[in-house]
């Protein structure tokens, strides 16, 4: 055996405090920091084990239809398959070569019978295999699976995710060649959440769905944890860490299973010590396991670890409940199931819950709270914020470059069919793209860098007439499109057709140093360009455009914001910009004449949270609001304007757009262009259209794309932000 000095005896191991963060294909990685919490000790007993000849055992307990609780027993065996034993002494089998991922009763909301779910990797066929089975008959409801390249490690849990009030089940499986792959896991199919490269090493995994948690047992590196919510920023933290072991086995108790002790209890194994490393929110513990052989105290190398709890609260409780039987809670007993690569045996040892702490006192507010993983989406503070989410009902086909490509949308109205709109998006990659209301890609140029762009209606380009060769009369006039180029720090000027085809016409330059975002309005047939770069200096230009359509701009204005702006929105009924400066909050400029200077207007405060860039104007009920990304927490601003002598605007609340689950379309989240029109386009978006930006395109995992939301939906999102 070969026993690390920390494997002796001690109650509890402390993290280094050393920190870092380093980024390896768009992941970023942390280490773990000493606790910000007062520890408490376990008894430093080594605990006993004994061997268990059925395997390695999942116990669920659960309440059935009648309000009786009941109790199933799944177990995985190499030689036996995965046997399945339920309290009315049913049993079903399946010979093979599994490794389980999960097994867990899903209820629903309207007190049917609970469904046992059970999904396992199939070794043999390279599947994943979803298993519904009636819990009192053991009888097969539905069967269905997903091919994948191996499995290097898997694990499940049940979850409410699915937009129903149907439990579904929640899988992460690593396959062979260091893919992390998240599903969901419905009553029908498998649902690809997203899917990145999370690297060699990992030999297993735990999911807490109550926590958002994904915990991974990596030999190379210890046990990582990261968040389960898909539209997470892909991060991990490495919660343990020594040179000299390497860590195989993880497994979880989420904190509905652990209720009464108001903890999550996470814990995991390395085959170089002989023991087990268990950690709530109170400390981190380090218990021995020996079992008796021939009269000697035996250690063994675990590689696989189960952990369960012999009395399980399985019902909500009140305070007052919940105070009265934790005397009860602590009673319980956690039991553990472990192997050993030396004998392959199967031990299980069992350590009363008194042992560990159901209450501690925590040295600042913030580790007062349960550990969880990092928000997908940040804290919403204060808790009684307005706060409304919609879904989107069309998504765009992802950008063709990787990355943080897609940007900032336009929406192009095609006033004789308005069902055929467009809306233009760009790839600041290389190109700007154009989308029909499908979602469906139309026309791809690749102009160059572009990074914003914004359309205008009814530009008088002159034009020579062949009749009479007249030169430079106004006969006619056009929809353009401008976009803010990053490739050669100009103004790429776009006309757009009665049927919404774009054809570039040409650069303007401007003196701008790295021109970022840009924003337009017409006034009697000229188009008026603001644009920035990330300076914070902003330029206005007047286009106009020569008898065979070339473009040429006019420098007419310069000022600056103290910081980095980008998007900007313009009243054009009232001669109103609205510019966003990154990280401070929104200015007003009047745009009828060349010589006002910018004011501020609204600052960023909480609930709202940098980076404030998309901008929009919408009308819900004749009143004009102001729609601002609040990228800090996913999320979008809405604010009412005001037309008097002095601008104003007035905070009504925020704004998330959730996984549409029923159309596969997934939430948005890092946004940072989006526009909106009342006009009416037909169909669902008879009301209007909401275009978004998604910086996290997932369900599945693909580059960056657009994201279409009903003006119906916005409209009632703001009507019910107005009754909070």
């Amino acid at each position: 055996m070969s026993t690390h000095p920390r494997s002796k005896k001690q109650s509890l191991f402390l993290a280094t405090s050393a920190m870092w963060a380093i980024s390896q294909s768009g992941m970023l990685f942390a280490a773990p920091s000493g606790p910000d919490i007062e520890a408490y000790a376990v008894n430093s007993a080594t605990v006993p084990l004994t061997i268990d000849g059925k395997g390695m055992v999942d116990t669920i307990h659960y309440i059935d239809k009648h309000q009786h609780q009941q109790r199933i027993q799944v177990s995985v065996n190499e030689l036996n398959g995965i046997t399945v034993n339920n309290s009315q002494g049913k049993q079903w089998q399946r010979a093979g070569n599994f490794a389980l991922a999960g097994a867990n009763i899903n209820n629903d909301s309207l007190q049917k019978e609970p469904t046992l779910v059970m999904t396992y990797f199939d070794n043999n066929t390279q599947e994943i295999v979803a298993l519904h089975l009636e819990p009192t008959t053991l009888e097969v409801v539905t069967e269905f699976l997903v091919p994948m390249s191996g499995s290097e490690a898997i694990c499940a849990n049940a979850t409410t995710l699915g937009g129903t009030e149907v439990e579904n089940t929640e899988l992460v499986n690593i396959d062979a060649n260091g893919e992390l792959h998240q599903f969901l896991v419905t009553d029908k199919k498998f649902i690809p959440l997203r899917q990145f490269a999370i690297g060699p090493g990992i030999k297993s995994c735990a999911i807490d769905t109550q926590q958002n948690a994904l915990y991974l047992a990596d030999e190379f590196a210890g046990v990582w944890k990261m968040n389960t919510d898909m539209e997470s920023e892909l991060s991990r933290e490495l919660i343990f860490h020594d040179s000299e072991l390497a860590i195989e086995g993880v497994s979880v108790l989420s904190s509905a299973t652990t209720s009464a002790i108001g903890n999550a209890l996470v814990g995991w194994v390395s085959p170089d010590h002989s023991g087990i490393w268990l950690k709530n929110r109170c400390g981190e513990y380090t218990i021995d396991l020996t079992y008796r052989n021939g009269g000697a105290e035996t250690s063994i190398k675990p590689e696989t670890l189960s952990l369960s709890i012999s009395q399980p609260l399985l019902q909500p409780l009140s305070q007052a409940r919940l105070n009265s039987q934790k005397d009860n809670a602590q009673a319980s007993i956690l039991t553990v199931r472990v192997d050993d690569d030396d004998s392959d045996n199967i031990f299980v040892a069992e350590v009363p819950m008194n042992q560990f702490p159901h209450h501690c006192e925590a040295t600042n507010s913030a580790s007062s709270e349960p550990e969880t993983a990092s928000k997908a989406v940040p804290e919403i503070a204060p808790s009684d914020t307005a706060l409304v989410a919609v879904t989107a009902d069309v998504e765009t086909q992802p950008v063709a470059h990787a990355g943080d490509a897609a940007d900032d949308p336009a929406i192009w109205v095609n006033a004789v069919s308005p069902e055929n709109s467009v809306v233009i998006g760009t790839d600041k990659k290389g190109a700007l793209n154009s989308y029909n209301l499908n979602g469906a890609l139309v026309q791809s140029l690749p102009i160059g860098r572009v990074n914003n762009v914004d359309v205008g209606y009814a530009v008088s380009i002159p034009s020579r007439t062949e009749e009479q060769g007249d030169i430079g009369k106004v006969i006619g006039t056009s929809d353009i499109a401008v976009a803010s180029n990053r490739t050669n720090n100009s103004l790429s000027v776009l006309s757009v057709s009665h049927e919404g085809t774009l054809a570039h016409l040409g650069d303007v330059n401007t003196t701008l140093n790295d021109i970022y975002g840009m924003c337009l309005f017409v006034d009697k047939g000229v188009a008026h360009v603001l644009a920035n770069d990330t300076s914070g200096r902003y330029e206005r230009h007047t286009l106009s455009f020569d008898k065979d359509h070339q473009v040429s701009g006019e420098l007419v204005q310069a000022f600056s914001l103290p910081s980095q702006p980008e998007g900007c929105v313009i009243d054009g009924e009232n001669n109103i910009a609205y510019l966003g400066e990154e990280g401070a909050g929104i200015w007003v400029l009047d745009v009828s004449t060349h010589t006002t200077q910018p004011q501020f207007l609204m600052p960023i405060s909480e609930p709202v949270e940098a980076d404030i860039e998309g901008l929009a104007l919408f009308k819900v009920d004749n009143v004009q609001y102001l729609i601002a990304s609040s990228q800090g927490n996913n999320a979008y601003a809405v604010y009412r304007t005001s037309q008097t002598e002095t601008p104003e605007l007035e905070y009504i609340g925020l704004i998330q757009i959730e996984a549409n689950f029923a159309a596969g379309i997934d939430g948005v989240s890092e946004t940072d262009g989006l526009e909106a029109t009342n006009a009416n386009l037909g169909g669902v978006f008879s009301e209007g259209v909401w275009v978004i930006q998604d910086g996290r395109n997932v369900m599945p995992s693909e580059t960056q794309n657009f994201k279409l939301v009903s003006g119906q939906q916005l409209s009632s999102a703001i009507r019910a932000l107005l009754q909070k």
